[in-house]
């Protein structure tokens, strides 16, 4: 059983949220989506970005093959216009007590912590070779980057209990130094809820430019 911690916020510069998620624990499926492309453009995106990507899963499809897909019915329903084009990163997950199959495209990340450490999943999965696609992404978007452009980066996790995986956005991890990330996700006596709140705490007493959200699940 997963215990859980989930926040958002649009940060101390923006009125706007253009990041949102969605959560199912009952069908396993984490998602954690950051839109780009300002006022009526990011936040829709984002939005329709999430919900497509919780209905493909919900119907089987795996976390890669719905990121891929995602972008290119983002492409469909909302045409590139201009010198701003709308778009999104994510990061989904489908979990259980046995593990997790990750896929991200873009700036969302995934962080692990065996309670004592942590570490980048993005750059463990480079190390060791988990990695089953390139990982030049950060300057790709769905429904930005054409389909058979789109670099989607998977990964496998097996967890323990008390070990935990944080998805967040990359507004999160900019506001957040070291220390700040290993005293929140390796604290046991903080719960799921209180590791990310304190995420936030610490966050919006720096400059927290960007919008900021923060998915923990944590096994138990």
């Amino acid at each position: 059983m997963f215990e859980i911690g989930q926040i958002s916020h649009p940060g101390r510069k923006r009125l706007l949220n253009e990041d949102t998620y969605d959560l199912d624990a009952s069908a396993d499926v984490a998602i954690v989506v950051d839109g780009m492309g300002g006022l009526d453009g990011g936040d829709v995106a984002g939005a329709f970005v999430r919900d497509y990507l919780r209905r493909a899963l919900l119907q089987g499809d795996s976390p890669s093959d719905a990121l891929r897909n995602a972008g290119q019915a983002l492409r469909i329903q909302r045409p590139q216009q201009g010198a701003s084009p709308s778009g999104a990163s994510a990061i989904v997950a489908c979990f259980s007590d046995k593990g997790l199959d990750l896929a991200w495209i873009g700036t969302c990340r995934a962080i692990f912590s065996d309670g004592r450490q942590y570490r980048n999943i993005v750059s463990d999965a480079e190390t060791k070779g988990l990695l089953k696609s390139g990982t030049a992404n950060a300057i790709q978007a769905l429904g930005v980057t054409t389909t058979d452009k789109l670099c989607i980066s998977e990964a496998r996790l097996t967890l323990k209990r008390g070990e935990s995986v944080l998805f967040c956005t990359d507004g999160m991890l900019e506001a957040c130094t070291a220390a700040i990330l290993e005293s929140s996700l390796c604290d046991s006596r903080l719960s799921a809820q209180e590791s990310v709140e304190m995420l936030l705490m610490h966050a919006l007493r720096g400059e927290a430019n960007n919008n900021m959200t923060a998915l923990l699940l944590r096994l138990s």
